[in-house]
Formats: C-alpha cells, structure tokens, sequence
C-alpha cells in the first residue's frame, strides 16, 4: 500500500508531461488571457492594452493554424480585439470590414480548391453521373418500395450510389 501513492504520483506526472497535457494547458492559459484581457481592457494603459492585444493576436494565429480555433471563432476574437483596442468608431467598422474581407477571400479560394478537386476526381465525376440517373429513375417511379417516402428513398438511394463509388 506504500508505493500505491508513489507509483501514482509518478503516472499522473507522467501524463502532465506528455505533449498532450502540455498543449490543454497552453490552451487552458489562452482562454483564461483573453477572458482576463477582454474584461479588463479598457482599464488597461494604452500600451499595455495594445501589447496584450498583439500577442493574443498571435496566439490566435497560431491556433487557427493549428486547427484550435475555427475561422467563425478567429472572426469574433478579432472583431473583439478591434473593439478592445481601437478608440475611433469610424476606424472599428473598416478595421472589422476587413476582417471580414480577409476571412471572405481565404474562404472563397478553400471553396475554389475544393471545386477543384472534385473536377479532377475521377470517382466524384462518375457518382455525379450516376447521381443523375438515380434521380432520373426515382422521380419516374409510380410507386416507391417498402413504403418509403420518394424523398425516403432517393435519399437511400444516392447514400448507396456514393458508398458504391468511394467503396476502396
């Protein structure tokens, strides 16, 4: 029983050592500086309010970059920065118009890439084809089995035709 409690001392520090733990915790002190940083923002010296501003902006981009952070949370936590940090009204809606022009413009050319992709796929380019058909033959019916809806069953239909064309 006496080596219980140093043998399970020993696992927990070596489960907070793991990347892992290390990272939840990074993570951990992010969320609480930007909760920290937000509510006290505007009593915060002008200098002060704008390095802290800089590095969560960093911190942000480093999450984005690294999958923590979606581009709708990225979007808010630096509309809130521009909020935080920028005094002038005026110079906050074309600082958070940018923002969103930014954020526009990487999504337009993700969906582009896509498109893309999915042109040159050989397999997505024969389950259109049949897709086309399924549908074709579905509306055609005058009546639809096993008491499904035609809906019902388009819908099980193309899920078997998409199956049928990634199947490996």
């Amino acid at each position: 029983m006496a080596d219980a409690t140093p043998s399970a001392s020993l696992a927990v520090a070596g489960l907070q050592a793991t990347p892992q733990a290390k990272e939840h915790r990074e993570r951990e002190r992010f969320e609480a500086d930007a909760k920290d940083f937000f509510a006290r923002a505007s009593s915060l010296r002008p200098v002060e309010r704008n390095e802290r501003a800089e590095a969560l902006s960093r911190q942000i981009d480093h999450y984005e970059g690294h999958g923590g952070l979606s581009a709708g949370e990225a979007v808010l936590l630096r509309t809130a920065l521009v909020k935080a940090t920028v005094e002038d009204p005026a110079r906050q809606v074309e600082e958070v118009a940018a923002i969103a022009d930014r954020y526009r413009t990487h999504a337009d050319q993700r969906m582009a890439a896509f498109a893309a992709q999915q042109r040159s796929d050989p397999r997505f380019q024969a389950y259109k084809t049949r897709e086309a058909q399924v549908v074709a033959e579905v509306m055609a019916m005058t009546s639809v089995p096993a008491g499904l809806t035609r809906d019902q069953y388009l819908r099980q239909r193309l899920q078997e035709e998409r199956e049928r064309a990634y199947a490996p």
